[in-house]
């Protein structure tokens, strides 16, 4: 007999963590499901992996798991085998990891594990991939959980791209004027100021001052590089703590012009995940604990935890979700059909399409107002700069020879 602890979600959605008895995972699961009890993953205990897996396990990133997704949700349905499906895919896979990963799969399949117990023990696979496996593996409908969860996982790489490749510009145009500053400072001023003391002419005060912040950052740019680096890692130090990501939480949502966004975010991720997992099988108040375990932002989390308590006590989640604030009236609006006709998955799903291309239009809104603003700010700066090195390059023609 072997010992293994676990984790898992009662009837009533309560979480539990405990170690067990039994002859393997297998039995211990089997027990578990008599139960009434749904594992959400195995905390240790857990057979050991071959050598061959040990040294070469590698994390596989968002695209190659959204690639691994859809190749496993399009092999599924054409009818072929888990085992062999997963196999195909790490045949024809060009990166490592991926590789690595759908053989370690195949290896638990073999092993006697199912499939979503074999993704629990991958970093890859969070909580809401692997109970939607499980539903779709207890309901026999695999490969229609499978192109849901392909279409989330896209979905998110779709609003990622966008948000990187808008971002592109703009931080290139204040990268560039960042380096110009400095290049500035560091080699264009210190020429002319020696040609100015060479001359010994009496140099404007605004010249002066920026021939001062010249000598400061060449004698001390790495007391600047220093600083800097303290401040950043005594940020990220405190953001990382309970309490600092709640107030920066906090203080995000509550941002002029970007708080909106930001919110909206988190409440789009809220409604596609809430409805992916109510629409693939997974009962309400599990899939409102896994969508609190993985919201990003401690007030939503907070507020799907007020949810998710008063839903256990039998109140309607459209009135929940009103009574929080923190929603749009849209959200509102759509969960409350979505209650009334049956169709609560699909409602939060199109309720999140319609949020991200809000979303987008925002971010579009912003980078143009962003890019204008970057130019007419380093402009300033370093038209400031020319400016007033030419006012004292002017009074030259003022010394008497």
């Amino acid at each position: 007999m072997e010992k293994f602890s676990y984790e898992a979600l009662d009837s009533r959605g309560r979480r539990i963590v405990a170690a067990e008895e039994a002859r393997d995972r297998a039995a211990l699961l089997l027990s578990l499901q008599t139960r009434g009890l749904h594992l959400i993953r195995w905390v240790n205990g857990a057979p050991k992996r071959s050598v061959a897996f040990r040294f070469r396990r590698g994390r596989v990133k968002g695209v190659g798991l959204l690639r691994f997704t859809q190749e496993l949700a399009h092999l599924t349905k054409a009818g072929i085998p888990l085992d062999r499906a997963l196999f195909i895919i790490a045949d024809a896979a060009t990166e490592k990891p991926v590789r690595d990963m759908a053989l370690e799969l195949r290896e638990g399949l073999r092993g006697g594990k199912s499939l979503s117990d074999a993704m629990a023990a991958r970093p890859e696979f969070r909580e809401l991939y692997v109970n939607m496996v499980r539903v779709g593996e207890v309901g026999g409908v695999l490969d229609e959980v499978m192109g849901k969860l392909a279409a989330f996982l896209e979905r998110n790489e779709e609003i990622k791209r966008f948000v990187v490749s808008s971002a592109i510009y703009p931080s290139l145009l204040v990268g560039v004027g960042i380096l110009s500053v400095v290049a500035i400072l560091g080699f264009v001023i210190p020429r002319f100021a020696e040609i100015f003391v060479d001359m010994g002419h009496d140099i404007p005060f605004s010249t002066r001052m920026l021939i001062l912040a010249s000598d400061l950052f060449r004698e001390w740019w790495w007391a600047l590089v220093l600083a800097a680096g303290a401040a950043a890692g005594a940020a990220w130090h405190a953001v990382r703590t309970s309490l600092g990501k709640r107030r920066l939480d906090r203080w995000l949502i509550r941002l002029p012009l970007l708080g909106s966004l930001f919110l909206d975010l988190e409440v789009s991720r809220f409604a596609r995940t809430l409805g992916t997992l109510v629409s693939s099988g997974v009962p309400l108040l599990k899939a409102l604990a896994i969508v609190r375990d993985v919201a990003g932002n401690h007030v939503v989390k907070e507020a799907v935890e007020h949810i998710y308590q008063q839903v256990r006590q039998g109140k309607r989640i459209s009135l929940l979700i009103k009574e929080t604030g923190l929603f749009p009236v849209v959200v509102v609006h759509m969960t409350a059909l979505g209650e009334e006709t049956g169709e609560l998955g699909a409602m939060l799903t199109a309720t999140a399409d319609e949020l991200d291309a809000q979303i987008q239009v925002k971010i579009k809104r912003y980078l143009a107002m962003l890019e204008p603003a970057a130019i007419l700010f380093m402009g300033l700066v370093i038209g400031g700069m020319v400016i007033s090195m030419l006012s004292a390059i002017f009074g030259i023609n003022e010394i008497a020879f």
